[in-house]
């Protein structure tokens, strides 16, 4: 894939306060297909902020190479790359109106006046602030500044829009709505996004592909279902979604499929083989909500099912769902989601039961379950 931006062999290290070295991208290499939304997620120190000021000129590589639209980019200051910035803290300038903090750039570079005023006005009614350009910054809400930092990054009509964490310093249900928005407008201009954040379900709402970073290195990259459902190793696993993951040995191999026993004794039959080899340790990963408390409720044959069982240790009702943990000899506290309607019911701290997951969907992790 050609793409729009293509990074190889990526490095960068940081000298720490405390002595010793900080290796902040360690060979990392990832290409952006044209108009894709792409997420760089991770905890924080995992990479992501100084991948994406190394694609913005703000930071230097120790080693590897940057191209957009095919030019390689690296020797070039910020100012000079096709590419714009949408920073955490949106740094507008108090003193200029609406107006002007958009057209600053254009401003800069010498447009005429009047393509100005007509990119200007066309950006700010594509961000929905039509009829504010002459409102100063302190008398606009939390979301209305981030609107207009995202028109002041767009008008110049960069190739690719980088977005660090911008959406953080809003409150959860404007934080919502401007995911939304952002996913829209990033379909409507046909340009590429690169956004940083440390939040899974943002990342998961928002991209066609992510990244999920974890020292230096990118752990994963997919689309969200297949990271979701289908995670490389335990660290993705853990870090998306919550997650049950059971130690297991392989027991037996046949095609395609295998069989695996846990720690319990438990053997989990028909599981995808997923590379692995007859006696290869591995983790079992089975998220809350694909348990059941009926089997029945999969629309699966009752054969195609495991069981597991134990005493409710903890039990709350959250309106759409009841949440549980099942204390269960040999295996560790196993987290439930079970849906509440028909068929299912409050269960209560001390009570035995049994819990069931389809087949399809169990998901092993290759490996001795050591977080990578």
């Amino acid at each position: 894939m050609q793409g729009i931006l293509r990074i190889e062999s990526a490095s960068k290290s940081f000298q720490a306060p405390e002595g010793g070295v900080i290796r902040a991208l360690d060979n990392v290499s990832l290409t952006v297909a044209h108009n894709e939304f792409l997420t760089l997620l991770g905890p924080s120190g995992c990479g992501k902020t100084t991948l994406l000021r190394a694609v913005s000129g703000f930071e230097d590589l120790d080693g590897g190479e940057i191209y957009i639209d095919g030019q390689p980019v690296s020797d070039q200051p910020a100012h000079k790359r096709p590419v714009n910035t949408v920073f955490q803290r949106y740094a507008l300038f108090p003193h200029l109106s609406v107006q002007r903090n958009v057209a600053y750039s254009l401003e800069v570079r010498g447009v005429a006046k009047a393509e100005i005023r007509q990119r200007v006005g066309s950006m700010l009614e594509l961000v929905g602030l039509a009829g504010m350009g002459a409102r100063k910054i302190g008398q606009l809400s939390g979301g209305q500044q981030q609107r207009v930092a995202l028109a002041r990054s767009l008008v110049a009509r960069p190739k690719i829009l980088l977005l660090d964490e911008p959406l953080s310093a809003l409150d959860k249900n404007l934080r919502h709505k401007m995911q939304q928005e952002l996913k829209t407008l990033q379909h409507e201009l046909g340009i590429s996004f690169i956004f940083v954040t440390h939040d899974q379900e943002e990342a998961l709402v928002m991209s066609d592909r992510i990244a999920v970073l974890n020292g230096g290195n990118i752990q994963q990259l997919d689309a969200p279902e297949e990271l979701y459902r289908r995670p490389a190793n335990e660290f993705v696993a853990r870090f998306i979604g919550e997650s049950n993951l059971l130690d297991a040995t392989v027991v037996s191999v046949a095609g395609t499929r295998c069989d695996v026993v846990l720690t319990d004794g438990t053997v989990i039959r028909d599981c995808p083989v997923n590379g692995l080899k007859r006696g290869d340790p591995a983790k079992v990963l089975i998220r809350p909500e694909n348990l059941l408390a009926d089997l029945g409720q999969s629309g699966s044959d009752e054969r195609a099912g495991h069981e597991i069982s134990g005493t409710v240790s903890e039990s709350f009702f959250a309106g759409t769902d009841y949440r549980l943990v099942l204390s269960c000899q040999g295996l560790p506290p196993v987290r439930a989601s079970l849906r509440a309607g028909p068929g299912t019911s409050h269960h209560t701290i001390g009570e035995q039961t049994s819990l069931f997951v389809p087949h399809d969907a169990v998901h092993l992790i290759p490996g001795n379950g050591v977080p990578a």
